[in-house]
């Protein structure tokens, strides 16, 4: 009788275990899922105001920087990225990108000494540099992440954001 009560009790841990490894996976197809999701970028392009590079975001979140917007051969990263808003975006940053030091607190006196930012209208941009291709020869050997954060205003038609890696601003118009 001890026996049956060991192999049953090793027998229902084994069936909660194999459960809960299940709803892992279906857990992490959903995350999938979500990555997929439409957001303000996905399906858009943008022109910087500074030097007529070019930003497309595909409809499967990826993206291609184009130093040229004419030249799509050369001179270009490319890779994926995920879109963070409001808080959320306030929450990525301050929590999975604590090493550059930037606290919500803070980003909340930004938008709190501004007649036109908002809570709503920051972003975190947090890309994945697969390729770069600077004259004719890929230059990424592993994924370089790099995150943007700022804010998307005027009926989402303008990027006003800051690569978080080397404190470079830009601001870009989106295409219509």
């Amino acid at each position: 009788m001890k026996k049956l009560k060991i192999v049953l009790t090793i027998v229902i841990c084994m069936l909660l275990f194999l459960s809960g490894c299940t709803g892992a996976k279906a857990s992490k197809e959903g995350n999938q899922d979500k990555k997929q999701e439409k957001d303000a970028l996905t399906g858009t392009a943008w022109t910087s105001v500074d030097d007529d590079s070019y930003w497309i975001f595909n409809e499967d979140h990826s993206f291609f920087w184009y130093q040229d917007r004419d030249e799509k051969d050369d001179n270009y990263y490319g890779g994926v990225y995920k879109l963070y808003r409001g808080e959320a975006a306030m929450d990525f940053i301050e929590k999975e990108l604590s090493s550059y030091y930037v606290t919500k607190s803070e980003l909340m006196e930004v938008i709190n000494r501004s007649d036109i930012y908002t809570v709503e209208d920051f972003i975190c941009i947090y890309t994945k540099n697969t390729t770069f291709m600077l004259e004719g020869k890929e230059q990424v050997s592993k994924p370089n992440i790099i995150p943007y954060m700022g804010f998307m205003l005027e009926d989402e038609t303008v990027l006003d954001i800051a690569n978080m890696k080397t404190a470079s601003y830009y601001g870009f118009i989106k295409e219509e």
